[in-house]
């Protein structure tokens, strides 16, 4: 009975215990199942209703293998089979709530024997946020690992516990070898103590520092790198650790470089360009005024530099530019600046030179490099240069005026033919801006009407009968008067003006023919002087063409005059170009014969009907022989090729009676009659018409 009692009295214990045991069983965080072997819930606690979003009395009335997704029920049943009694079974798997939302849990069951029944108890767990941060914590070490920023994690003693593979890569360390030591390591020595002291004052105030820093590789080489560096802490706000990322920006810097070079150089030589050399001078005027001493500016251009591009191609024309750049750095000294500011245009700027003779002296052996001649693809090529000097205070004392007195100085040289150099003075000054002024006036003349064309005769040698008419230019200019053509043609070629005045007067006097010709005056043909612009310009042919349609002029009613210079300097295009107006039926005249060292083979393949003798070889006669033999010799090869002769400039009975007597087909010069305006010209064309 004592023993009755006492197993009375543990029994009592275990319900009071279970009692007391079962509100904690209800609220724990594991869900709690108790099953039989085929699944069917006979109890759950308040977590798994609220992990599966069922109610008590929904859930006892749901199989297990509704909940469990993992294994399918067959696989379940079998599995709760052959659990042994008393012995736990661990287990992960997938659970789904009843509104059809699955999520991951782990769990543990163990079966036990009562009254007769085997049953199941699940203790399951929800580890869905355990998943996700343990995601996390993969995507962070495979970011860590795989980041193409070094990344340094120290403790809060700032001694390093790990660095990632790219860390590695940069510095050349591997992990082992810097495990425990300190990130100075890879000082570069480029910063000062009060560098690191900022960055560490930094990082304790706002617990984080970034910037640009220089650090070394095991290799002993610096580089440039962007780095952040973070201190992290615990809840109670102490520091753990410090994660620094680190980006090696030495590609960077070197692109920066490069840029910086080549917005600050030019392309094609290296040179300073206009926007360093501007800086550079700007510096020096500076440093001039301060200390008191003198600056020298040359500015230089190559001659005749455009006619190299023309007939032998840009890219012959920029070794020499190339080369020309090699040649003029022999002549500067380290504190000087050689630019080129485009084109064939270069400065050179001498700083700090006691008197003006110096820049001279330079000049003078800047001339001497240009004695040898160029050796480019094949050519021997000759160039030479024009140089202006201007030196400051005298002929300025800011950028803008030194460089433009310095090319106004230039200009000056090529004046004198080139090769030379001027010094800049105020009188250069006047000129300049009076060619600025007059190229604006010029721009408006068309519209203007302010254009003149006028018309010198010319006269067949035997028979003193009027042939035909050169149409030459004149700008009535509404403050200096008339002007000639030899106060405004360049200026117009220069600027390309000369397109729009060549196509005017081309097509007055095609106009005015057809006037006269319809009035009964028989003028055979007008000769109108064509420039190097329009010849080059494409559709020169379409634009002759529809003048001539526009005005009703007949083809043959037309000469037009190309100097011999220009043909030459481009013969291979003028054979076909001249060719294309002889068979619109336009005759063609060479102008200023005997100046431009036309090549026979050239001319022969040309298809000219006239040479003009220059006034240079017509003046002296009959007194120089040598023009006399030059005159000769053009008669004779236009008889030989079948090619009409007409003299210019001829202004004596000598030299009339000369030219016709050696066979000269036309003649036209002062001695005949001055270049005359239309209502003039036409009581030349009555009195020939008249008889």
């Amino acid at each position: 009975m004592g023993k009755s009692l006492e197993s009375t009295l543990k029994q009592r214990l275990v319900d009071d215990c279970e009692s007391r045991l079962r509100p904690f069983l209800e609220y724990c965080a594991d869900a709690y199942f108790l099953h039989d072997l085929e699944g069917n819930i006979l109890d759950v606690n308040q977590t798994a209703c609220d992990h599966l979003g069922y109610t008590r009395a929904e859930l006892l009335n749901v199989n297990v293998t509704e909940i469990e997704q993992l294994s399918s029920p067959k696989d379940l049943l079998n599995e709760w089979k052959l659990l042994v009694p008393g012995k736990p079974h661990l287990w992960t798997g997938i659970n789904r709530r009843k509104d059809g939302s699955t999520f991951p849990v782990e769990g543990h069951n163990q079966r036990f024997e009562t009254q007769g029944h085997s049953l199941v108890v699940a203790l399951v767990r929800d580890v869905t946020e355990r998943k996700l941060a343990e995601e996390k914590l993969r995507q962070a070490a495979t970011v860590f690992e795989n980041a193409t920023e070094g990344v340094i994690v120290t403790d809060a003693e700032a001694n390093i516990v790990t660095i990632n593979k790219a860390m590695t890569k940069i510095s050349g360390h591997s992990e082992a070898e810097v495990f425990s030591k300190k990130p100075s390591l890879w000082k570069s020595g480029r910063h000062q103590q009060a560098f690191y002291q900022d960055m560490w004052t930094s990082i304790q105030q706002t617990g984080q520092w970034r910037g640009e820093i220089w650090n070394r590789r095991k290799s002993g080489e610096a580089f440039p790198c962007w780095q952040t560096i973070s201190a992290i802490k615990d809840d109670a706000g102490n520091v753990t650790h410090y994660v620094s990322i680190v980006s090696d920006i030495t590609t960077v810097k070197e692109t920066q470089s490069k840029i910086e070079h080549l917005a600050h150089h030019d392309s094609l030589t290296d040179l300073p360009n206009r926007l360093l050399f501007n800086a550079r001078l700007e510096h020096a005027i500076r440093i001039a005024h301060r200390d008191q001493h003198q600056i020298g500016l040359i500015f230089l251009d190559l001659d005749n530099f455009k006619r190299i591009n023309d007939s032998l191609g840009h890219p012959v024309g920029d070794c020499i530019l190339q080369s020309v750049g090699v040649r003029l750095n022999t002549q500067i000294r380290e504190v000087d600046t050689l630019a080129r500011l485009g084109g064939d245009e270069f400065t050179l700027l001498l700083e700090e030179i006691a008197h003006p003779e110096e820049a001279s002296i330079v000049a003078e052996k800047v001339l001497d490099i240009f004695n040898n001649p160029f050796e480019v693809k094949g050519h021997q090529l000759h160039v030479t240069p024009s140089i202006g000097i201007s030196v400051y205070p005298e002929d300025g004392e800011d950028v803008t005026t030194l460089v433009r007195n310095a090319d106004t100085a230039m200009y000056s040289a090529k004046a004198k033919g080139g090769n030379t150099y001027q010094f800049y003075t105020s009188e250069f000054t006047e000129k300049a801006s009076e060619r600025i002024r007059l190229e604006s006036q010029l721009r408006y003349a068309v519209e203007r009407n302010e254009f003149r064309v006028y018309y010198q005769p010319q006269y067949n040698s035997q028979t003193v009968r009027l042939t035909g008419a050169e149409v030459l230019v004149r700008w009535q200019h509404p403050d200096l008067g008339l002007l000639a053509p030899a106060k405004f043609i360049t200026l117009a070629e220069e600027t390309g003006l000369i397109l729009t005045i060549g196509e005017w007067v081309l097509h007055a006097a095609c106009s005015q023919i057809k006037n006269w010709r319809d009035q009964g005056l028989n003028l055979q043909r007008i000769s109108v002087n064509v420039s190097g612009k329009q010849l080059q310009r494409s559709g020169f042919l379409e634009t002759v063409q529809a003048v001539l349609d526009e005005t009703g002029c007949r083809a043959q009613w037309l000469e037009l005059e190309v100097t011999e210079g220009l043909i030459m300097n481009q013969a291979d295009k003028a054979i076909g170009f001249l060719q294309g107006l002889r068979e619109m039926g336009v005759a063609i005249a060479i102008d200023d014969f005997g100046t431009g060292y036309s090549s026979l083979s050239y001319l022969k393949q040309l298809p000219v009907t006239k040479l003009k003798i220059d006034r240079s070889f017509i003046q002296d006669i009959p007194h120089d022989s040598d023009d006399q033999a030059i005159a000769e010799a053009i008669l004779a090869l236009g008889k030989s090729l079948q090619i009409k002769v007409c003299a210019e400039g001829v202004e004596s009975e000598e030299q009339k009676m000369f030219l016709k007597s050696t066979g000269c087909d036309e003649q036209q010069g002062f001695l005949y009659s001055r270049p005359l305006p239309a209502n003039e010209f036409i009581e030349i064309l009555k009195k020939e018409t008249v008889i």
